[in-house]
């Protein structure tokens, strides 16, 4: 066997036994309403985010430093008690959120994610209520400007 193709293969090796050892959780995940999926995660010194109709094999797949990700934390002030975290990638921004209205009875949720080009909003992606799972609150990232 060729030496480079060891080397190689001992590369794939070790990185995939260092990713087994960062663990990896679960900050933000949804079944969307137009049938992908979402899922945002914190791994160490990185947030990553993945998007599409199979995680496995994501159509859009971020890997943003922590120093570069954002986040918003409800204030204990107004009407919506909402939490998000903004990753960006270029010109583009990714926001996981969710929010809940406090003043309607049964206490309505929303949640998804917002995607803006330069600060100009594209498009937003409703999660399917029931299958949210998300820890944003108190997520140690520096504030949103």
């Amino acid at each position: 066997m060729d030496r480079s193709a060891i080397m190689k293969a001992s590369l794939v090796i070790a990185s995939s036994l260092y990713t087994g050892l960062v663990s990896a959780d679960v900050i933000f995940s949804c079944d969307t309403t137009n049938g992908k999926q979402v899922m945002v995660q914190n791994v160490g010194e990185q947030i990553e985010y993945a998007f599409g109709d199979d995680l496995e094999n994501p159509e859009l797949l971020l890997s943003v430093p922590r120093n570069d990700a954002s986040t918003w934390q409800w204030k204990g002030i107004g009407r919506y008690m909402g939490y998000s975290v903004t990753l960006p990638n270029g010109q583009y921004t990714y926001t996981a959120f969710y929010s809940v209205d406090r003043m309607t009875e049964g206490f309505p949720l929303t949640s998804g994610i917002t995607v803006a080009n330069k600060n100009q909003h594209i498009a937003t992606i409703y999660c399917l209520s029931n299958t949210l799972n998300e820890s944003l609150q108190g997520i140690d990232l520096k504030d949103d400007e």
